[in-house]
């Protein structure tokens, strides 16, 4: 199969068959002292398989080694990097993950052209901001220049080293950039400790941001475009409905364009659905469809949407014309074969 047809599913698995045969020489190079030589090769394998993502290996503290597959904060490919982690074969002595995790910020530093920045400088100012569940921060450093695109970069550098990808996005709000040096700061390091003490305090409890659900809503629905007549809905992907919604049509530049994996939704006639049970009746919908493209790995349900006319469900596939088959089949048997369409986002997505 040429490259170019290859669904997601499909160059997920071809990298973990290849990762399995290399884990023992990987693990035995690492351990040599010869990592740096491993670059090339994985990256190779990377740009064939998995264009977009970058990665890292690091030690295990059990022993052993960690292999890193990171969207590098795109919130669109994080949903790709969680089924990747997914589908993920047990092997002995290895640990892997779907975004970078955090360091220890010991001897943490980082060179941004002539600029040179340590973490160990770095002073933190925060507030608990109970009704987002986040602390809003402000960041410190002796070194700061004149350059805000430096400054934000070594920021969110230093955040995912102390946080990690995913705990910045899930704990971090408001961000502050340089100003007076704060009279009370706490060290980077310490970041994390005061965000686990929030949250127990406040009772905080969050899923990955993959996994999180946003209700919305349009308070006065239109005429003339896509999803136009919608009324509300809950994402776990609002970035990619609200700029749908914003340009009243399709997008251009698919995100996910060259990986095999699309997203889409459903448009469905809702005229049949019980007077005021609408909502519920398309959460029925969803949950079959989800558990069905789910359990062969295809796709899963990224949220959902009521409106005046049609109800909409949106979603992200990883197997092409299977999981476009498998949602022809769930519909089928929940007897809405005939009153559905796949639509798509983005102009250059083939559907």
């Amino acid at each position: 199969m040429p490259q170019e047809t290859l669904t997601f599913k499909t160059r997920v698995n071809l990298f973990w068959e290849w990762f399995s045969r290399q884990a023992d020489g990987f693990q035995q190079q690492i351990e040599d002292g010869k990592g740096p030589e491993l670059e090339p090769v994985v990256s190779e394998a990377i740009n064939k398989w998995l264009p977009g993502f970058a990665y890292v290996f690091g030690p295990r503290d059990q022993g052993g080694h960690t292999f890193t597959l990171s969207p590098s904060g795109n919130v669109d490919l994080r949903f790709l990097a969680s089924y990747w982690l997914e589908q993920a074969p047990r092997l002995e002595n290895w640990t892997f993950f779907s975004s970078r995790q955090p360091g220890l910020c010991d001897g943490f530093g980082i060179r941004i052209e002539q600029h040179e920045f340590e973490a160990a400088a770095v002073l933190i100012e925060f507030e608990v901001n109970e009704e987002e569940e986040v602390l809003d921060i402000v960041i410190w450093h002796p070194n700061y220049v004149e350059d805000d695109d430096i400054n934000s970069q070594v920021a969110f550098i230093f955040l995912d080293e102390v946080m990690g990808e995913i705990g910045t996005e899930m704990w971090i709000g408001n961000i502050e950039l340089g100003g007076e040096k704060p009279q009370n700061g706490i060290p980077l390091k310490s970041l994390a400790t005061e965000v686990v003490a929030a949250a127990s305090m406040h009772d905080w409890e969050k899923n990955a941001p993959d996994k999180t659900f946003v209700g919305y809503s349009v308070a006065e629905p239109k005429d003339g475009y896509p999803r136009s007549d919608t009324i509300a809905g809950a994402t776990c992907h609002f970035s990619l409905v609200g700029e749908f919604m914003e340009q009243e049509g399709l997008l251009d530049n698919d995100p996910l364009a060259g990986t095999g994996a699309h997203f889409l939704y459903l448009s469905i006639d809702a005229q049949g659905f019980p007077e005021d049970e609408e909502v519920e009746f398309r959460a029925k919908i969803e949950d079959q469809l989800n558990d069905m493209l789910v359990e062969r790995g295809a796709g899963r349900i990224l949220g959902g949407a009521t409106g005046y006319a049609n109800a909409y469900i949106d979603l992200v596939i990883f197997d092409g014309q299977n999981a476009l088959d498998l949602i022809e089949q769930s519909m089928r048997l929940q007897n809405h074969a005939a009153s559905y369409r796949v639509e798509r986002f983005f102009a250059s997505q083939p559907v």
